[in-house]
């Protein structure tokens, strides 16, 4: 669109809380389970306890959806995930193993599911927070820069957050500022206004701390040249002391691996072998159960972590 000065003004995607496109498509699969979730339950759950706290999580990681709905659709697939755990464990325990005591494993297993899905929602929710935190730290120091050059040209604030708004790369930074001339541009409010409620919904502390120190000094005034390149400097500094760290931590991940996971599965091993040749069992398995359940079991889960893990701290230290 066109603003009143004859520029042209970036209309955000849906993500950012732009206008929808006249002709929606059909909703997908994941669309229609959420909207049958909320039906479910999702009216009965507006308006609870921590509601603000959750909504404001849901912003920061990038999630359009509101609390109640993001609650429907965790406590419907974990009922889900729960008796399809428990008919497995019925299958397996009862009509396979003919245990004795079948019942206990289907209430663990469909618990555990339940836990397991409750768990990867937090998860989830919190990884994509940090993706997104990460992105936008990464990218803030290059940001910064250009709008240190640009700033020392004479260049006018509104006109530095459309033009930041209009860029093809630094994808996580651009679309910030694209929620930035949104607010400005299209609903009309001021520009200090716009970075505060856009830096509330940022998941960086740097990016908040930037976006605040924008509107106070364009509201107080002051040298912006000098101040974006004085934060510049200070963000990149920051941010080969984090890779430094990282670079520390490699080693502790090492032993961590070696000794939990490597001595770990040795020792477990061991201790079937043992069962085996004392004819005992534990929990109702006997020695070779628990090779399968360690082999196929265990060992994967515990790798998964590990790099899971690698690769998590890896990701805040690019």
């Amino acid at each position: 669109m066109t603003s009143a000065d004859g520029e042209t003004v970036p209309v955000p995607s849906h993500d950012t809380g732009g206008p929808k496109a006249l002709s929606p498509p059909s909703p997908d699969l994941l669309t229609r389970y959420r909207n049958l979730c909320y039906r479910l339950l999702g009216e009965r759950l507006e308006g609870e306890d921590g509601s603000e706290l959750l909504a404001e999580r849901l912003k920061r990681a990038g999630v359009n959806v509101a609390p109640a709905v993001h609650n429907a659709l965790l406590i419907v697939t974990a009922l889900i995930a729960a008796a399809i755990g428990a008919a497995v464990a019925f299958v397996l325990f009862f009509a396979g193993l003919h245990e004795a005591q079948w019942y206990l494993y289907v209430l663990l297993l469909g618990g555990v599911a339940a836990g397991s899905v409750a768990a990867g929602f937090r998860f989830l929710l919190d990884t994509r927070i940090a993706n997104r935190r990460d992105q936008l730290e990464r990218e803030l120091p290059f940001s910064l820069s250009e709008l240190s050059v640009l700033a020392s040209t004479g260049t006018s604030p509104i006109r530095l957050v459309r033009h930041m708004a209009q860029r093809d790369h630094d994808p996580a930074i651009t679309a910030t500022f694209r929620q930035v001339a949104y607010k400005a541009d299209v609903q009309g409010k001021d520009l200090i206004t716009a970075l505060a409620e856009t830096a509330k919904e940022s998941p960086s502390t740097s990016v908040r701390d930037t976006f605040w120190d924008l509107a106070n000094m364009i509201h107080q005034g002051g040298n912006l040249d000098e101040y974006l390149r004085s934060k510049s400097d200070d963000v990149m500094r920051f941010k080969r002391l984090v890779q430094k760290e990282f670079i520390e931590r490699l080693s502790t991940f090492l032993d961590m691996y070696v000794s939990l996971v490597l001595v770990g599965v040795l020792m477990a091993a061991v201790g079937a072998f043992l069962l085996n040749a004392l004819g005992s069992t534990v929990a109702g398995l006997n020695a070779d159960e628990l090779l399968l359940l360690l082999t196929f079991g265990l060992v994967p889960v515990a790798v998964a972590m590990t790099i899971i893990m690698v690769s998590m701290a890896y990701a805040r230290a690019e």
